[in-house]
Parts: C-alpha cells; sequence; structure tokens
C-alpha cells in the first residue's frame, strides 16, 4: 500500500526574503506545507494576535499547511547570528535561561494550535562534556513539562538530534523518549543520520510511528552539510520506501538553508526531485 506523504520546504532557506514573500514563492512552486522557523528573520516569538492572524490567513490562501514550526534555535534572543543559536536551551544549566526556552517552546506549542500545525521540532542544546549527566537530567525534565503541556493542545513535539549537541544520536533520542512520552517523538533529519553513519532504514524501523516529521537533504563524504536531494550519497527511494512500510503518512520537509543564496531554484529542484521519488 502506497502512503501519501506530503511535501513541505523550510523557510530557513529565505532568510533574504520575508516570511509572506517566502509563503508566496514556496506555494508558487507547488508544495503542500510551509514550515516556520520561529526565529529571526521571520517568527521570533512572542508575535501579536494580529500578526497570527495574518500568517493564517495567508497560508490558507496559499493552499499551503504548515508541516512544522521549528524552534531549533533562537538567535532572536541575543540578536547575534555569530553565535550558534541553540542555546540558551532546554538543557542549559541556568535555572532562568532554561525556563525562558521552556516558555519559548510553550509559546511555539501555543501557535501550533493556532495555525492548525501537528508539530513542532526541538533540539536538546549544546553537548557539555564536563557534565553530560547533569545535562541530560535538566533536558529530561524540560521535556516532562513541554510534553504536558504540548498533550494538553493536542501537538507533537519531534526532537531532532545533531552533531555536537548534547542529543546527537538517534539512539540518544530513543532512550530518553522510548517509555514516558505519548506525544515526543523524533524529527529525522536525512543528513545528520547519514553524518553519523546510521542506517535510515534502520531508524525508520525503530521508531515507527514516533517519527513525527522529516527534514529531507542530501550529504556526502561525513561532512554536515546540506545538499539538495540526489546531490549526495543518501539513497532516498530507500528511505521513502522505509517510510512507507511504517504508514508514515506526513510531511517530507525540505530543509536547505544551504541555499539562502538561491532558495528559489532549490526549492524547485528539491521539489522535482521529491515528487518523482513518491511517483
Amino acid at each position: 500500500m502506497i502512503i501519501n506523504m506530503k511535501l513541505g520546504f523550510s523557510t530557513n532557506a529565505f532568510t533574504n526574503y520575508s516570511l509572506f514573500n517566502s509563503i508566496e514563492l514556496i506555494s508558487k512552486i507547488g508544495y503542500d506545507g510551509i514550515e516556520i522557523v520561529l526565529d529571526e528573520p521571520h517568527a521570533f516569538l512572542p508575535l501579536s494576535k494580529n500578526r497570527i492572524s495574518e500568517i493564517k490567513n495567508y497560508i490558507l490562501e496559499k493552499n499551503l499547511q504548515v508541516s512544522n514550526l521549528n524552534t531549533n534555535t533562537v538567535f532572536g534572543w541575543s540578536k547575534n547570528l555569530s553565535e550558534d543559536g541553540f542555546e540558551p536551551s532546554l538543557s542549559n544549566n541556568d535555572e532562568k535561561l532554561r525556563k525562558w526556552r521552556i516558555k519559548y517552546t510553550k509559546q511555539a506549542i501555543d501557535l501550533a494550535e493556532s495555525l492548525c500545525a501537528k508539530s513542532i521540532s526541538i533540539t536538546s542544546g549544546l553537548e557539555n562534556n564536563k557534565n553530560t549527566k547533569k545535562h541530560l537530567e535538566l533536558f529530561y525534565t524540560s521535556l516532562l513539562e513541554i510534553g504536558e503541556y504540548a498533550e494538553k493542545k493536542n501537538v507533537f513535539v519531534s526532537m531532532e538530534y545533531e552533531p555536537y549537541l548534547l542529543i546527537d544520536t538517534s539512539e540518544k533520542v530513543w532512550n530518553l523518549i522510548s517509555s514516558d512520552f505519548k506525544n515526543i517523538g523524533l524529527n529525522l533529519d536525512t543528513c545528520h543520520a547519514e553524518v553519523n553513519g546510521e542506517n535510515l532504514s534502520e531508524i525508520i524501523t525503530k521508531f515507527k510511528k514516533k517519527i513525527f516529521h522529516t527534514h529531507i537533504s542530501d550529504c556526502k563524504n561525513n561532512v554536515h552539510f546540506h545538499l539538495l536531494p540526489g546531490d549526495g550519497i543518501i539513497n532516498f527511494q530507500e528511505m521513502y520506501n522505509s517510510l512507507n512500510s511504517v504508514g508514515y503518512s506526513g510531511f517530507l520537509t525540505a530543509e536547505l538553508y544551504t541555499y539562502s543564496h538561491m532558495p528559489q531554484e532549490a526549492a524547485s529542484k528539491a521539489f522535482m526531485y521529491l515528487e518523482n521519488l513518491m511517483k
């Protein structure tokens, strides 16, 4: 049986465009959905009720859905784009900063409810080799609070692992979420899996219905650099077949922030590749 997955595109490739121009261009290419990055320059929180209403109405006008709300970075917190953007995180040692990020994540969940988005994505924050155990405990405590809040709003929270973060492998995600959380799952980023030398089909088979969203990009030579699908070594047909076999019916969202100098061209090429993949 073939499951109808949907195609999305992330606004983090359109950082030189306004959010509304990004929505318009992504819609024109033919995508089903748009991932909005809740950070500068598009939608750093909080947003006014009027702004939320404008965004919702424009997305509906352009016949799009919100594939995901991406809360992975908060460059807007410091306004310094030269920093890593992951901090302050949900595992931050400073209680005041950690609580700020929890509040920010709850605001993202509220926005997801308003925009009829099924999920938000989160990360763990930077790796801390000095006291990893403590930071894992802090992150877990944050997840308990966020998970409970999101469940009341009927929003899924998809955790994204990434090299050099506290949670940097699929196994660490699994160890955190496999038993205690109903609505916290995996945001599967294909490039991150490949950089780690992980097998995508094995991850998909393991997580099954706990995969809430995907980020699609290619890569090669174990370098963490998002490439257009087809320009690297990832076997996307195998990935698609595996997702289909576990009944995944969500979004394949192309995340190509590395093409901010040519986002329309990158979005068009990714759309054609992914559309052909699903045929």
